[in-house]
């Protein structure tokens, strides 16, 4: 391998391409680009590594109420000035208020009787409740956490509450370190009064992607625009 440049014979092995590249990537010193070239001939294409300095280092959770979850719950649960029943027409539903809010200023639950609140009095009592979930989450995870992480554990308690997340598998699997089994064990939490609905799953999902590390916004586009049926769980990448 000359410096910086890998010129591999037609008839090379996949495999033996791939682990010099990956020799190349790891070893110091050995130049910033390689170009990829047959037999002499003009290169196809250049490579350039990603040296250690300027790898994106995701941060770690600082115990506020990252803006990731904010923006996630804004999106999916939108703003309404008047209450509503979250189920529609449907048996079991919460009243809700505001981005989601089931608790008023006083600390009473939300009803028909509650009066109709600005924007930014739903903003404040979004805050409210997100550091709420916030604190529910540091208080029961004992596992260090990325923002992101924490981003979509502090969405799943505020949409399912802390209780859920205290009895749940899912936090078992945080406090082992098994963060790989995150998303399956989110994908679980889709059902409201014993039936699963794929209003659920989306947010599931995208709470999901948002813990390993996709942009809220992308996560909940990329929710509802490719899951359509409670069989749908499209990769992350």
């Amino acid at each position: 391998m000359a410096l910086g440049a890998y010129r591999p014979s037609r008839s090379i092995h996949a495999a033996v391409l791939w682990r010099e590249l990956a020799q190349w990537e790891a070893a110091p010193g050995v130049g910033a680009t390689m170009e990829f070239c047959l037999d002499g001939d003009q290169p196809m294409a250049t490579v350039q590594k990603t040296s250690a300095s300027s790898k994106t280092q995701r941060p770690t959770w600082n115990g506020a109420v990252p803006a990731a979850a904010t923006a996630v719950v804004k999106r999916i649960e939108g703003f309404f000035s008047a209450p509503y029943d979250d189920n529609g027409a449907l048996p079991g539903g919460t009243w809700t208020i505001g981005y989601g809010s089931i608790v008023d200023a006083n600390g009473h639950p939300v009803s028909p009787a509650t009066p109709p609140i600005t924007e930014a009095e739903a903003q404040q009592w979004l805050r409210r409740d997100m550091e709420g979930a916030a604190r529910d989450v540091k208080l029961r995870v004992k596992v260090a956490l990325l923002e992101c992480e924490a981003a979509a554990l502090i969405s799943w308690t505020y949409n399912l509450g802390a209780g859920s997340l205290g009895k749940s598998t899912l936090l078992t699997r945080i406090n082992a370190n098994q963060k790989a089994d995150v998303p399956g064990e989110m994908r679980k939490w889709i059902y409201h009064e014993g039936k699963p609905l794929v209003g659920l799953l989306r947010r599931r999902w995208a709470e999901a992607a948002i813990f390993v590390g996709l942009d809220a916004t992308n996560a909940c586009v990329r929710a509802w625009k490719e899951i359509d049926s409670l069989n749908d769980w499209p990769p992350f990448a």
